[in-house]
């Protein structure tokens, strides 16, 4: 029997796209049927990608450990170094999934690298998902988990300076980074983070095919389809535009004033990404605000970077410059370069 083509390369971008994620595409991941044509299970979760191929080795690091902290769970890294007089500069990192998959095992390899090379602990947070947990749930595990680490009993048990702490994430957790940062910056006496890592991150939850998505809505594989799949299940009752809208949801709606608060920031954005515009633009207002920005765009890449980035020389890039830049928002040596 054929194999049915779910999601075949629209024509449009079939020429742009980097060959090496054309030939996986072509031979895997066009025959995969769309999560939003699929009945919605969590067992999903656990299932292993068609692509796991592809994701980088794990990097070995000095220590790896998992803790429950309140509703939600972290993920704990640590280099295999002795640990500095004054503690060790820190990631808090929110991984991908469209607020509804993902966890603890995410990232992990582009996690034990930044650890390892960048010489940084890597906190993961395990937010809780929809469509079990509805917005704001995400957003607001995002933002515990942050002031759990940075609380002095916390900060010290773990090894970390509070004064060295970087926050980032991909996709849906790239955005909840940047709300974090905001939300966090308003706070009168917190230490202030010093830098933000966001790889293709969610930033417009309003926009559509008729806005901002018009010029990438033929980008495969994150469709405006799946994202807006993505959103039902994050949304739910709450799904109105003026939720939608609202800055804890949508950073780029942040006031000026706000967003001049935001820590110096690298976004990594993929050229054949859904989310590529909304992505160009938020790194030009953190400009208008006076933010210091590294914004680099991967060309031929998709929304897929960094999960593929064991196959794809985009990732590979994307992984290197992300933590080049990292290792000087934390004072820290990338030894890769």
């Amino acid at each position: 029997m054929d194999k049915i083509a779910h999601q075949p390369l629209h024509l449009s971008v079939r020429d742009v796209l980097e060959p090496e994620y054309v030939a996986l595409h072509d031979s895997i991941l066009q025959y995969v049927v769309p999560t939003q044509m699929q009945e919605w299970d969590p067992a999903s979760r656990s299932r292993p990608s068609p692509v796991a191929h592809c994701t980088p080795q794990l990097v070995e690091v000095g220590n790896t450990y998992d803790k429950d902290v309140k509703d939600f769970q972290i993920r704990v890294f640590t280099p295999a170094d002795s640990s500095p007089e004054n503690g060790w500069p820190v990631l808090v990192w929110y991984h991908g999934g469209g607020w509804v998959n993902g966890g603890l095992n995410s990232e992990n390899a582009f996690l034990t690298h930044v650890c390892k090379y960048v010489k940084c602990v890597v906190i993961s947070i395990n937010y809780r998902h929809a469509p079990e947990h509805a917005y704001p749930t995400a957003t607001s595990d995002a933002f515990d988990g942050l002031q759990w680490v940075l609380a002095p009993e916390n900060a010290k048990s773990l090894g970390i300076n509070t004064s060295r702490v970087a926050i980032g994430g991909l996709s849906a957790g790239g955005g909840l980074a940047a709300s974090v940062g905001l939300r966090h910056a308003q706070l009168p006496t917190a230490p202030k983070l010093l830098f933000q890592l966001l790889i293709c991150p969610v930033i417009d939850n309003l926009a559509t095919t008729s806005t901002t998505w018009s010029t990438s809505q033929h980008s495969p594989f994150l469709t405006p389809g799946r994202m807006s799949w993505y959103r039902d299940r994050y949304f739910q009752s709450e799904n109105s535009e003026a939720v939608r809208g609202h800055w804890h949801a949508s950073p780029c709606y942040a006031p000026s004033d706000l967003l001049a608060k935001s820590p110096g920031t690298f976004i990594g954005i993929a050229e054949c990404d859904l989310l590529a515009p909304e992505d160009v633009a938020f790194a030009k207002l953190l400009e208008e605000n006076g933010v210091k920005v590294e914004s680099n765009i991967y060309k031929g890449a998709t929304h897929s970077i960094l999960g593929l980035a064991g196959v794809l020389q985009s990732g590979k890039d994307l992984t290197h410059d992300a933590c080049e830049a990292l290792a000087q928002g934390l004072g820290t040596h990338y030894q890769l370069r």
